[in-house]
């Protein structure tokens, strides 16, 4: 597998796992409907698609994934913040979204 094949399985499997874990749990359920919802699992899968692409060579398919999942999914994210203290998480340097490219 390549390093795009392998980010692009680890994402696809947590998004899928995460989405179950959040369905069944009736305190999450509605907060975080947003996050499995058909058109929400859709647009993760976009940017996944589009950060699969932007990898640096010196970051690997798993730091890479675990930058991804841990930003984009938001359950995820809070959990990461509250255990750093509350301090907001920025999204990744190697994926961010520039506004130089928004009119390309």
């Amino acid at each position: 597998m390549t390093k795009q094949e392998k980010f692009l399985w680890i994402v696809q499997t947590v998004i899928l796992s995460n989405g179950i874990n959040l369905a069944n749990d009736s305190d999450t359920n509605t907060l975080y409907r947003h996050e499995f919802s058909a058109t929400g699992v859709f647009g993760t899968c976009c940017d996944a698609l589009r950060a699969s692409e932007l990898i640096p060579e010196n970051i690997t398919a798993e730091e890479a994934a675990d930058d991804f999942i841990s930003y984009m999914l938001s359950n995820l994210r809070e959990m990461e913040e509250k255990a750093h203290g509350g301090e907001r998480m920025e999204c990744p340097r190697w994926f961010l979204r520039r506004a130089e490219n928004k009119f390309r």
